[in-house]
């Protein structure tokens, strides 16, 4: 299987935002008020919100890519503020988004151990993330050794009532 991380750049952005968005919409539309993910694309999919982002040396974005086609996205941050209650020394897995199509290939599972590897190479003790309270990925997540650490809140406009609840998770590197 060949799974690359390529960084993204000026030059790549573009990429990414649209495997990003076309996975977001694949998979989390039932969350919205009438299916419409507007308000979080506006947040972290548009060129202008990315472009801001990639200015911050503590955020890394990739393209991942499977077999040369671009199939998901991966946002990490480092030493996140949030986290501190955990670790100062950390590592917040922001997005994992893969095409559907992808998904249940094992790639997932690559990716974290591709984000654990970088964690560790830089010295990190604890990845956290959030994830929604049913589903598929909090047992993905379970599955690979996060633990619930307490409950949180999507904040974004026009989320669902039913949708808002979370789970913030940990694992200890």
């Amino acid at each position: 299987m060949n799974l690359n991380f390529i960084p993204v750049n000026e030059e790549n952005l573009t990429r990414y935002l649209q495997v990003g968005i076309q996975s977001y919409e694949e998979h989390y539309l039932h969350l919205w008020e009438n299916s419409d993910p507007t308000p979080f694309i506006d947040a972290f999919l548009t060129q202008q919100s990315l472009k801001n982002a990639l200015k911050d040396s503590h955020q890394l974005f990739y393209i991942i890519q499977f077999n040369q086609k671009d199939v998901g996205i991966l946002n990490l941050t480092i030493n996140n503020e949030k986290g501190n209650f955990l670790s100062k020394n950390n590592l917040l897995l922001n997005k994992i988004y893969l095409l559907k199509s992808y998904s249940s290939l094992g790639i997932g599972t690559m990716t974290l151990d591709f984000v654990q590897n970088l964690a560790k190479n830089k010295q990190k003790d604890v990845i956290w993330l959030y994830t929604m309270k049913n589903g598929n990925p909090l047992l993905f997540y379970l599955k690979h050794g996060y633990k619930i650490i307490k409950e949180a809140f999507i904040e974004l406009p026009k989320v669902l009532e039913k949708e808002k609840e979370m789970w913030l998770m940990a694992k200890n590197i």
